[in-house]
């Protein structure tokens, strides 16, 4: 076995100048933590129109996102985009969109449910809608008429926040 030989002047570990690196990493790190956080989840394939607003949302409600392919609640997939843009603005009626039309129902009777039981004061009818900055107009309206015809007529639309 080979023995260590103890080389004359060394010494042992310093570790001042390791603790002022890990220090400065948490203060980084700190102070690039959000607080706030985001309370609504993007759906993929979805671009938010830019605001100048800097309102952040008290509470989430329920999420209708509307991409250029699919329509999704709470990000799940109900229905197809090019479904609602095929029809035409004057005979749109609720049979059109009969899968987001009963996922609107179903999440307005849990909301009145929970008024019954008494975990809710009222039923609000609030949702968020986020809604592709490329999505027509059209699209939108009749989305809104959706919502509007379930009961939900709080609706209140998510932007990205732009730097003024």
């Amino acid at each position: 076995m080979a023995k260590i030989k103890k080389i004359k002047g060394s010494t042992s570990l310093n570790i001042t100048s390791m603790m002022d690196m890990f220090t400065i990493i948490l203060l980084f790190l700190l102070k690039s933590f959000s607080a706030d956080g985001s309370m609504l989840t993007n759906a993929d394939d979805l671009a938010l129109p830019n605001s100048v607003s800097n309102k952040r949302p008290e509470e989430v409600s329920l999420q209708l996102a509307v991409t250029s392919d699919s329509i999704l609640i709470d990000n799940a997939t109900v229905e197809s985009t090019m479904k609602l843009s095929e029809t035409v603005q004057d005979k749109f009626d609720v049979d059109t969109l009969s899968l987001l039309d009963a996922q609107l129902k179903k999440h307005m009777r849990a909301e009145e449910e929970m008024v019954k039981r008494g975990i809710l004061n009222e039923v609000k009818g609030e949702i968020v809608v986020q809604v592709d900055k490329n999505i027509n107009f059209d699209i939108l309206y009749k989305i809104m008429r959706l919502c509007g015809r379930n009961g939900y007529v709080n609706m209140k639309f998510a932007v990205m926040m732009r730097e003024q």
